[in-house]
């Protein structure tokens, strides 16, 4: 069996998640990065140029992750209930292969919302939500889903599954959130259906 090397910038990201989970990300420095990784001070800003760029890298490229495992649920979806049923599964399926990484992409938001990456990062949750609704907007039109106020559809979809995660990242659940997907993925269908 073949053992594929890290690239350094991965090694500097794999450290930071675990630094940033352990201390958040104000209380983290670039040296505990740095001890961490073994980078050198040097690798650390040329991949990076910060512990803000680190941290932007880290969420953007977990959305990303879970963005592309969403959008291949929903490609294979043939109707309104395979959709939404899909967000749930996307939701629960990647929170439960990444936990370290959704712990993060849960608990670091409000820190990264105060950085100079908000816009971009705003603005790819936007483009990722417009995504989503172009995907239902047949199935609105032809009443195959409640007319509901469009930021409450992605509440009743992800909400009991996110809110979960959350006990479940902390510690306070012990059941992997994937052995409840189907139930949350026919309390998702419930919430919304006509």
């Amino acid at each position: 069996m073949t053992t594929v090397k890290k690239s350094r910038k991965q090694e500097i990201l794999d450290a930071a998640l675990a630094c940033f989970n352990e201390n958040g990300i104000e209380a983290t420095t670039i040296d505990m990065i740095r001890e961490r990784s073994q980078a050198s001070v040097g690798s650390m800003y040329h991949h990076f140029g910060s512990k803000e760029s680190i941290a932007a890298t880290l969420f953007v490229e977990a959305l990303a992750e879970h963005g592309a495992y969403q959008q291949s649920l929903l490609d294979a979806a043939n109707n309104a209930e395979e959709g939404v049923k899909a967000l749930v599964y996307a939701y629960c399926d990647w929170v439960s292969a990444n936990p370290e990484k959704a712990r993060f992409v849960l608990y670091s938001r409000g820190a990264l919302a105060k950085s100079d990456m908000a816009g971009e990062l705003e603005s790819r949750t936007k483009t990722k939500m417009t995504d989503v609704r172009r995907w239902f907007q047949p199935y609105l039109e032809s009443g195959q889903l409640r007319r509901l106020p469009s930021e409450c559809f992605s509440s009743l979809i992800i909400g009991p599954s996110h809110d979960y995660a959350r006990l479940w990242l902390s510690g306070r659940a012990k059941t992997d959130i994937k052995a409840y997907r189907e139930i949350f993925a026919d309390a998702a269908w419930n919430a919304v259906k006509p």
